[in-house]
């Protein structure tokens, strides 16, 4: 079931707005609605005055340079929320522009190390195609050396820039050129310092492509250059791993300051859009929306202790339309809670509707043990179930692992009422039926008629279920449909009944008139392809009752399977061979069992059950509170 919710409005000075809101977070039950979407409530939205507006922009800001020094600190993220002084806005603010100069800083340099390692395997190629030609006047002192890349389409420039190299420096310097790959041709030239204006004023205006090495190589002949190069490379990983020793003790030493900052702005930053949602008159505000009624005198409470006449509350007029934008909130007993995942899955139930997850709980894993039905599948299951559980502490898996727990004692249940364990091997070990063995082919016509006896009723409840939804929401289409489903389902009950002798032949034409009546009621409710539609649609709900057949077919497919296995150690030569065959297979068998009678008790629920009554596209109930 859902819990009883109260729709209200909450109107207060503007002077009070923050006082106002803050109490209302702590207080933590009002799911706050946007104003925009009610149309029961006419005012303008709320316009928020610059120091507020700007004091939001600072946090959103803040908030974005700590997720920057998260992310760039790579370390791992705290779970655990550091206790917050007061003014922790402060502190952030502080913290925040002490490490992001600091951290920034070390980024850069490592970011110009990786990228000049990256490069230098690039100049090394050159230099090395450089060594066997360089001139021994490159290692004079006073000289000085310049490399010229060229494309070998354009050979002839490097002609003339020898020429007037040479007519430059009177003679007195050393051209030489080599390829450096097959597009690329290489050119250095070696010259007195006293001449280093003419060659750079001449390579200036010939427009030539320079061989410019990093500046930590230095203006050096090409074997110093090299030299220098391969230093660096050595040194440059060292220099990058004592920054990265540095980013690491900057992030044992900031991570969890940085991640409860982070948690406490985020709250801060998502508790301020709520201001989005208010409207406002000249000097109030005003906003709306939900709380459990169970609490509404506690609101009452809160807003009182405000400063006397800054907030009031008041209770607005549930209207059919505004009981549709009601938030849900599931209310169920510990036993049934895991399933409210399930029905999550597909859609909550909408205000004030049935909320199956009871019915759930009941069904499921009934459904679960009867397929299986084994005292050794189950306990496996079980055992495995509860083992997985101590991993996990909350969540989705959880809520599947107990329900899978549920249906496994279930399901060792009906593994005494069927006698079986590991399928026939439980006769072998004295197991004997408490009901009926399944496997028993003089059983498997009892056994379907019991999975459709089973079908039809659990059919029949959602009907009538569902025709007292209709009646309360005053819906003559689903009044009719329900209805008529329900009225023809107990006529064909009737004639089977009669069928097998089991009922007087005095009830035929009653039965008769039930189905035909059902029918007609159904097709009514369809509109104008009703005369069509209704009988189909009553075929189909006869195919919803055969699917329940499912319950048995799976457990027998089951049973044989686990039957194959238990004669396999006997088939095969080799018993070592055959016992590794049997359990494999048994392994497998679990594995199934534990899967598909789960997965097809859901959609027994889904697409049978819920589809006779259930109305989902409920609201979440969302309370404006912290998340700290």
């Amino acid at each position: 079931m859902s819990r009883e919710m109260t729709p209200i409005q909450i109107i207060g000075l503007k002077s009070h707005l923050q006082t106002t809101v803050r109490a209302l977070r702590a207080f933590g039950y009002v799911h706050i609605e946007d104003l925009a979407g009610l149309p029961e409530i006419s005012a303008h939205a709320l316009t928020l005055d610059q120091e507020t507006a700007r004091a939001q922009e600072e946090l959103s800001l803040l908030l974005a340079r700590i997720n920057g020094l998260i992310d760039a600190l790579n370390g791992p993220v705290s779970q655990k929320t550091l206790p917050l002084p007061d003014n922790y806005i402060d502190e952030a603010r502080a913290g925040v522009n002490e490490l992001a100069p600091y951290l920034k800083d070390l980024l850069l340099q490592k970011e110009k190390l990786e990228a000049e390692l990256a490069s230098l395997p690039r100049f090394e190629a050159t230099l090395r195609k450089l060594l066997p030609i360089l001139p021994s006047s490159a290692q004079k002192a006073g000289n000085r050396s310049i490399g010229i890349l060229i494309s070998r389409d354009h050979m002839d420039v490097l002609d003339h820039i020898s020429k007037r190299a040479l007519e430059l420096t009177h003679g007195r310097a050393d051209v030489v050129s080599t390829d450096i790959d097959s597009s690329t041709r290489a050119m250095l030239i070696v010259f007195p310092e006293a001449f280093t204006q003419e060659i750079e004023t001449m390579l200036g205006r010939e427009n030539i492509s320079r061989l410019r090495l990093p500046e930590e190589l230095g203006d050096g002949s090409p074997d110093t250059a090299l030299a220098t190069l391969y230093h660096r490379m050595t040194a440059i990983p060292a220099e990058i791993a004592e920054i990265n020793r540095k980013v690491v003790a900057l992030s044992e030493q900031w991570s969890k300051k940085l991640s409860a900052w982070r948690a406490a702005l985020q709250d801060e930053v998502e508790a301020s859009s709520v201001f989005l949602k208010f409207g406002e008159t000249d000097t109030s505000f005003i906003l709306a929306g939900w709380v459990p009624t169970d609490q509404f005198e506690a609101l009452k409470t809160t807003l009182r202790d405000i400063p006397t006449g800054s907030a009031f509350v008041e209770v607005l007029t549930l209207t059919p339309e505004l009981k549709k934008r009601a938030p849900v909130v599931l209310q169920n007993p510990m036993i049934a809670k895991p399933f409210e995942s399930l029905i999550n899955m597909l859609a909550l139930p909408r205000y004030g509707h049935v909320d199956p997850t009871r019915l759930m709980a009941f069904f499921l894993p009934l459904f679960f043990g009867m397929i299986l039905g084994d005292v050794g599948y189950g306990t496996l299951a079980l055992l495995i179930s509860l083992g997985l559980l101590r991993r996990f502490k909350e969540g989705m898996t959880r809520d599947i692992l107990l329900v899978l727990a549920m249906g496994s004692a279930w399901a060792i249940l009906f593994g005494f009422l069927f006698g079986e364990a590991f399928g026939t091997l439980g006769e072998q070990l004295g197991l004997h039926p408490l009901w009926f063995d399944r496997a028993n082919p003089g059983n498997v016509m009892g056994l379907l008629l019991m999975t459709i006896g089973i079908g039809a009723a659990h059919i029949t409840l959602g009907l009538v279920i569902g025709v007292w939804e209709a009646i309360k929401d005053k819906s003559r289409s689903h009044l009719l449909e329900r209805g008529g489903m329900l009225l023809g389902l107990i006529g064909l009950f009737l004639l089977v009944s009669i069928l097998a002798n089991l009922m007087p032949q005095g009830f035929k034409t009653i039965s008769i008139a039930f189905v035909i009546v059902g029918v007609v009621m159904l097709g009514a409710s369809l509109g104008s392809l009703g005369i069509i539609m209704g009988p189909i649609e009553f075929l189909t709900l006869i195919g919803n009752i055969l699917s329940y057949l499912r319950i048995a077919a799976i457990g027998l497919a089951s049973v044989f399977l686990a039957k194959v296995a238990n004669e396999m150690a006997g088939l095969v030569g080799n018993v070592v061979v055959g016992v590794i065959l049997a359990v494999l297979i048994h392994a497998l068998n679990l594995t199934l069992g534990m899967f598909s009678p789960t997965i097809h008790s859901l959609r027994l629920h889904y697409v049978e059950f819920f589809r006779k009554f259930y109305e989902g596209g409920g609201r979440r109930y969302e309370p404006f509170k912290s998340r700290l």
